[in-house]
């Protein structure tokens, strides 16, 4: 039993368009014709009314009436027209003639008198009527055939009358047979269609009902009934198909089974499989235990020949060496602390990648890291020419996270701006998000103008080792850690660091990290501040002042063109506090007092205060310029706001004392209060260089290169402190501390491990074996003397001033002896040493350029130039140093105009600093 759906859609869709369009066809076909039939007879009729017209002239002329009867009954009796009557008429309107008298059912029209007109009164009958015109006959008989114009009246109207009703029976007859052939055709063609399709849906329901019981897993069905033509091809098929899928089956069934008593099988070796790999884990644990500990130990075995070098480096610059010895030393004291930093990265990219990376947790003042940060990296930014500038929201004071790691992201991807942005601008931007009253996503961006890094490329940068680009290496220099690192910290602090860059148009960083605070943001108002004033040339720090007069509740107005600037200060006069700012060349330096002479003078009130890059750097003839106007350096940070207005709000400009410094222990110092310390260490070369590093301080050393001899002098003096090797033979620092707080004299002596382990893990072994505390090697001073006084000196001489900041004996020219000291590392005596030193030289100095400069011989001028200002870089002497910077510039620039005006400005301040000399050794 077939479905009726499918009968019935084949003739649907198949039979009925077939015979709908044949019918349409032979129907348009009828109605062609019919339409192509009627025109006939109406041109017809027309022509012969035309002859009936012109046959009629003559007669109606000569009222042959006879005639025309005669002419007209044979047109009716001959044509082949249905005619029903020809009517003629006078030019009065009366009939004139008629081919049948019987049948006149026609009135003349006078509004028909021109042109053939056709009409049809119904579907039966047609009327043809046409005027007739006379020929003009004023001539002779031949005459008047030869024209061809007419009068303005017809002289009669003749009338055609066909009758049609034999035509449209005849016709009627004719489509009838056509449709009654064309529905016998369609209704067999229907008949032949209907049983075609039986034949073809009979074998598909066959085949599809065998692939429903196939389908269903009888796979033993065959079809069997019969069909012809390519159905016997996919009959064959699906039984092919179906013994195929048997046979399948029945190995897929046997497979199974073997599979089942394989697995049973391997249920237990995976229980063996698993307890390998517990045991492979185990092992991996300790590999990397142990790759710890490689990494430990590579750090103390790279860290401790460095100690020396960078220890004894340091030394031999306070030394007095000829050139080029002097030069050479400094030279490996830069190489080493590159070393020491390319140590560092690799340390803490191991750690990084071996998951030892611990970060620490406590409160610290983000406003103030940040600006630490901000100080640091402003120095290097403004040194190369840009721009730099902070926009920043109101920060935390107290935030918990990792302050050192924290420092350490902010630092390497300013450095990393600064470092590709050869010209233009570096911005840091931090926006604070506040999630919840502890809880804020801080959000940092770096901008800057720089080279800029293509799309293909990006993905490399926080790769380990990688950079943008090899000749980018080359150029710039660096190892290809710095965001490496930069990004596995932040993954660590659960930030994420993004980065949107095209190539030549500069880049920008972007690092969300969520940070907790202990304390709510409160940015509080500075007393009598409300309106201030800024002048800076450059707009793209507009947004920095802007948001940070806007978070303190401050109008401020910002220009950037002097005659602006000039014309507010005329207009306002309620300011209380004026900013100039400005780059920091000799020309700007010049202008900025005046500038700051007329604001006073416009704003009697207000607190005029300049902000300059590298102002602590500059030299002391520039310094000069700028008067005696309060100067803060830039970029213009709200610690720095509130500086220079608590100060003014004190009516004081000194600057105040910072009573947290530490003592100094390296200082000299008398005999009072001298420190009795022990150093062990199985390197001498360490030994030695502590020993060179304390030989004029308050420090008693002892030294001993092995843990018994430390352990058997222990036994017999008491310390105030140990300074302990780690790693040593025999009996370690461990073993060594251990031994020493058995004893009586040192029990309680502080410990401190010098080691140049990199892990937290390791650091707190030592803690626990009973040291106090550890100092990281090489040595840094600074750490050493906070060690020293935390554990040593105590709360007493915690507040003690440093001696070492004496006045200076002129603070414009000759010796700035606060430089002095700080490039002496703070000894009195290397000081005077070095100035000493620089000074013998002055003579021979003076004669050689004087000779070259007679000789015009410009080249030795320049090498004795290049060699004298060498040697004024390790004094303090910076108006000597800068006037010799700007003879070498001259030289090398070929430039000979003003060089006698340099040179002898330059003896001249040889000589005053000859004379500095001889009154501080006096003094002395």
């Amino acid at each position: 039993m077939f479905k009726p759906s499918i009968l019935f859609n084949a003739i649907f869709f198949a039979i009925i368009p077939s015979i709908l369009m044949t019918i349409g066809i032979c129907g348009y076909i009828v109605h062609a014709t019919s339409v192509e039939r009627d025109n006939l007879i109406e041109e017809q009729a027309k022509n012969l009314v035309d002859s009936i017209g012109y046959a009629s002239e003559y007669n109606l002329i000569s009222i042959n009436k006879t005639g025309l009867q005669s002419k007209l009954r044979d047109i009716n009796a001959t044509s082949s027209l249905p005619i029903a009557n020809i009517l003629v008429y006078d030019d009065t309107g009366e009939l004139f003639v008629a081919s049948n008298y019987t049948q006149i059912n026609h009135s003349y029209n006078e509004a028909d008198s021109y042109g053939v007109k056709i009409t049809r009164p119904d579907n039966l009958r047609l009327i043809v009527s046409s005027p007739i015109f006379a020929f003009d006959n004023s001539f002779n008989q031949t005459a008047q055939w030869q024209g061809t114009s007419h009068t303005a009246h017809p002289i009669g109207h003749v009338v055609l009358l066909l009758d049609l009703s034999a035509e449209t029976y005849q016709r009627f007859i004719t489509n009838l047979n056509l449709f009654v052939l064309i529905g016998i055709a369609a209704l067999l063609t229907a008949m032949l269609m209907i049983a075609l399709v039986n034949r073809v849906i009979k074998p598909v329901k066959a085949f599809v009902e065998a692939v429903k019981r196939i389908g269903s897993g009888d796979l033993r069905y065959r079809l069997d009934i019969p069909v012809q033509y390519e159905f016997n091809e996919l009959r064959d098929g699906i039984n092919v198909m179906a013994a195929q899928l048997q046979h399948n089956q029945s190995k897929l069934e046997s497979e199974i089974e073997d599979a089942t008593r394989d697995l049973q099988q391997n249920l237990l070796l995976v229980e063996e499989k698993n307890a390998e790999l517990d045991i492979a884990r185990k092992e991996a644990l300790e590999a990397s235990k142990v790759k710890s500990q490689f990494l430990a130990t590579m750090s103390h075995e790279v860290r401790t020949p460095l100690n020396a070098i960078v220890g004894f480096t340091k030394e031999l610059e306070k030394a007095e060496l000829p050139d080029p010895y002097e030069d050479y030393v400094k030279t490996i004291n830069a190489s080493a602390d590159s070393l020491i930093a390319i140590v560092n990265d690799v340390l803490d990219f191991s750690k990084i990648e071996a998951g030892k990376m611990e970060l620490d947790h406590s409160a610290f003042n983000l406003l103030r890291t940040v600006e630490e940060v901000t100080k640091l990296m402003a120095r290097d930014a403004f040194a190369k020419g840009l721009v730099f500038s902070v926009e920043s929201d109101a920060l935390p004071i107290a935030a918990i996270g990792d302050r050192h790691r924290f420092k350490q992201i902010l630092s390497n991807l300013l450095s990393n701006a600064i470092k590709f942005t050869p010209k233009g601008f570096v911005i840091l931007r931090l926006k604070i998000n506040s999630v919840s009253e502890s809880q804020h996503m801080l959000t940092v961006e770096i901008q800057d103008s720089g080279i800029g890094i293509s799309k293909d490329k990006q993905s490399k940068l926080f790769k380990a080792f990688h950079q943008a680009d090899a000749s980018t290496t080359r150029k710039y220099g660096g190892t290809g850690l710095g965001l490496a690192i930069t990004h596995g910290l932040v993954s660590k602090m659960n930030g994420k660091l993004s980065i949107e860059s095209s190539l030549g148009k500069g880049s920008t960083f972007t690092l969300s990290l969520p940070i907790t605070t202990s304390k709510p943001n409160r940015v509080e108002k500075l007393s009598r501040l409300n309106k201030a004033l800024i002048l800076d040339p450059h707009t793209v720090a507009y947004t920095g002042y802007r948001m940070l007069f806007q978070q303190l509740g401050i109008a401020a107005d910002i220009y950037s063109e002097i005659d602006d600037w000039e014309n507010q200060l005329r207009q306002q006069d309620n300011y209380d506090l004026i900013v100039i700012a400005s780059d920091s060349d000799e020309e700007s330096l010049e202008l900025l007092p005046l500038q700051a002479a007329y604001a006073a003078k416009q704003q009697t009130a207000a607190l005029v205060v300049l902000a300059v890059p590298l102002y602590t750097s500059l030299p002391e003839t520039h310094k000069s310029l700028l008067g005696d106007w309060p100067v803060t350096e830039k970029p213009f940070t709200f610690s720095k706001l509130e500086q220079v207005w608590s100060q003014h709000n004190k009516l004081s400009w000194l600057a105040e004392e910072d009573d947290t410094e530490v003592v100094d222990i390296s200082a000299n110092q008398s005999e009072q209060g001298r420190i009795k310390m022990l150093a062990v260490d199985d390197n001498e070369t360490n030994l030695k260089l502590l020993s060179a590093i304390l030989r004029k301080g308050r420090v008693n050393l002892t030294t001993t290169f092995s843990g018994k001899d430390a352990c058997r002098i222990a036994e017999e003096e008491e310390f105030d402190l140990i300074l302990m090797d780690v790693q040593m033979p025999e009996m370690d620092g461990i073993q060594t501390t251990a031994k020493i707080r058995q004893g009586i004299l040192n029990k309680h002596t502080p410990i401190i491990a010098f080691t140049a382990h990199a892990f937290k893990e390791e650091r707190e072994k030592l803690l626990r074996s009973g040291m106090d505390d550890y100092l990281a090697k090489p040595i840094d001073m600074v750490k050493f003397n906070q060690l020293v006084n935390k554990w040593v000196v105590g709360a007493s001489e915690q507040n003690i001033k440093p001696q070492t900041k004496a006045q200076v004996d002129n603070e414009k020219r000759g010796i700035d002896w606060t430089l002095a000291l700080q490039k002496a590392n703070n000894n009195h005596e290397i000081a005077v040493e070095m100035l000493t030193m620089l000074a013998s030289t002055f003579d021979d100095v003076e004669r050689d350029i004087k000779h070259a400069a007679s000789q015009n011989d410009f080249a030795t001028l320049l090498d004795v130039v290049h060699k004298f200002h060498g040697s004024t870089c390790y004094s303090g002497v910076p108006y000597l140093r800068s006037l010799a910077n700007n003879l070498e510039s001259q030289l090398k620039k070929d430039v000979h105009i003003n060089v006698d005006e340099l040179i002898e400005s330059l003896l001249q301040e040889m000589q005053v600093v000859k004379n500095g000399l001889a009154e501080l050794q006096s003094k002395s």
